[in-house]
């Protein structure tokens, strides 16, 4: 090898290490940027995971609950989707006024 042909290489690779710098900085900056942005879910998630076991034994007692009167359960899920739907009428309304 010619030695212009070792330093063209050895540029090169010189263009090509710098190159990987600068992602590696990209990177570093947009992983901690992503970290940043999805903290507030992390957060979140974190306290879901808290009362898993408090809504294992919750989910217990329902069920418990539904083999003994099936049909107060059902009636109350009814209710409760009635309720839920009512809210959101009225939410609609709310939203529909204000425009």
């Amino acid at each position: 090898m010619s030695k212009s042909k070792n330093q063209l290489l050895a540029q090169r690779k010189q263009q090509l290490v710098k190159e990987i710098e600068q992602q590696r900085l990209d990177l570093a900056i947009s992983s901690r940027d992503w970290l940043q942005a999805t903290a507030p879910y992390d957060r979140a998630w974190q306290t879901i995971v808290t009362f898993k076991p408090i809504f294992i034994a919750v989910t217990g007692l329902i069920s418990i609950y539904t083999l003994k009167r099936p049909k107060q359960f059902f009636s109350l899920g009814k209710k409760a989707i009635a309720t839920w739907s009512l809210v959101r009428t009225v939410q609609g309304a709310i939203k529909a006024s204000n425009k």
